[in-house]
């Protein structure tokens, strides 16, 4: 599955050129803040300048990913197209090894079939193949990490030993320094496990208590990072910037790219003149305020944000170039639905663990704004449960042919 997987992706890469990066916005396009970053630090001026111009150290992205893109400019040289192509490979190469982890994920969940079915199926998955090679992004490693942390809950249930408890939260704060989106999760998976072990009469406290110590010294020293650069405990700085881009005067619920910062001369000033923090700051009570003064709007805008997390649009009327995207977008919506409804039904112990990510994990999308690489990030938990679903109605179908044929005279 991963030799394969690995030469599906390298092949598009290679028959497509996506390695190739247009030179507009002096290459803002390679890696966005993320390449911006990298490059501040290879030119040694530390975690720094994630848009334009040297505006001193930032935190809106995690250290991992920067870290990465950094290690490609330093030995293929800043914004090559050789650092494209290692840094794509590098994508591929996450996204392909996912391939195990949704095939242990599905196997210890539902089956050996479901497992295998779902890990062939992530192989030649249109978007698995496309997002490892058209975005240097954290993406892949993201999507990557979570699929294990989603398997590791599962055993933790089953669990007692404090090593794999520490193991746990150690990865689960890698996550967090990788997406701190992710770390909204790490709880409910957490908590899950514990009620496994609450329901057995297992005492679970210490467990828990030695992942949450686990995780807390993972993220330590990017904490402390940040106080010494800002004077302020924070993981992450840009939430306000998201919520204002998806909340404001005029807003139809999808990213206000064209008041962005980084697109923005105007907005960029501002951000350059008053400093990360304070513009962060700005930004977060002009959103607070709109939605506070309308709170209907608001409700409507996250309706539409809900509709297209899932189906891959908010519009009525869809352009005819885009019916097949969106029809194969939301077909893996309800199969992963179908799929989760069918493990809920039949009382299957993980149901409540895919419920509990497939509900928990979009809601900062719904207050912000969504994007389709957003979803990407839990679409191996859909892959399980869309395999599940089919292989139900396969089921059923045979059922039905062996009936039929006993019927005959």
């Amino acid at each position: 599955m991963v030799l394969v997987a690995f030469g599906v992706r390298l092949g598009v890469m290679a028959a497509f050129h996506t390695y190739h990066v247009p030179p507009t916005w002096d290459r803002f396009a390679f890696g966005g803040e993320m390449g911006r970053i990298a490059r501040s630090i290879v030119l040694g001026e530390g975690f720094s300048s994630p848009l334009h111009g040297r505006t001193g150290p930032t935190a809106m992205v995690g250290p991992v990913y920067p870290y990465v893109v950094a290690g490609a400019f330093k030995i293929f040289g800043i914004y090559t197209e050789a650092a494209s192509v290692a840094l794509l490979t590098f994508n591929s190469l996450l996204s392909a090894l996912t391939c195990i982890v949704i095939f242990f994920l599905g196997r210890n969940t539902f089956g050996s079939a479901v497992g295998s079915w779902a890990g062939w199926t992530w192989t030649l998955f249109p978007y698995a193949v496309y997002w490892p090679i058209r975005w240097v992004w954290d993406t892949s490693l993201s999507t990557l990490l979570l699929t294990i942390l989603v398997w590791l809950s599962f055993h933790l249930a089953d669990s007692t030993r404090r090593a794999r408890w520490v193991a746990f939260g150690v990865l689960a704060g890698i996550a967090a320094l990788v997406n701190t989106t992710l770390l909204s999760l790490m709880p409910v998976l957490a908590a899950w496990a514990c009620w496994q072990h609450r329901l057995r009469g297992t005492h679970w406290p210490r467990l828990a208590v030695a992942a949450a110590l686990a995780l807390s010294l993972t993220v330590a020293p990017w904490i402390v990072r940040n106080y010494l650069a800002f004077g302020h405990i924070l993981l992450r700085s840009n939430l306000g910037l998201e919520l204002s881009q998806g909340n404001y005067e005029g807003a139809a619920g999808l990213r206000a790219w064209h008041s962005h910062p980084a697109f923005d001369d105007k907005e960029m000033d501002k951000y350059r003149r008053m400093g990360e923090l304070a513009y962060m700051a700005e930004k977060q009570h002009e959103a607070l305020r709109f939605i506070a003064t309308h709170p209907s709007t608001f409700a409507v805008l996250c309706l539409r944000r809900i509709v297209y997390f899932w189906t891959g649009t908010a519009e009525i009327v869809i352009p005819r170039w885009l019916l097949a995207t969106l029809a194969f977008y939301v077909l893996v919506s309800a199969l992963g639905v179908a799929g989760l409804v069918r493990a809920l039904r039949r009382r299957t112990p993980a149901a409540p663990l895919f419920a509990l990510v497939l509900l928990v994990f979009p809601i900062p999308y719904y207050l912000t704004h969504p994007e389709p690489r957003f979803r990407h990030l839990i679409e191996p938990e859909l892959v399980v449960l869309g395999v599940y679903a089919v292989s139900g109605m396969m089921a059923r179908l045979g059922r039905l042919g062996r009936t039929s044929t006993q019927a005959l005279p």
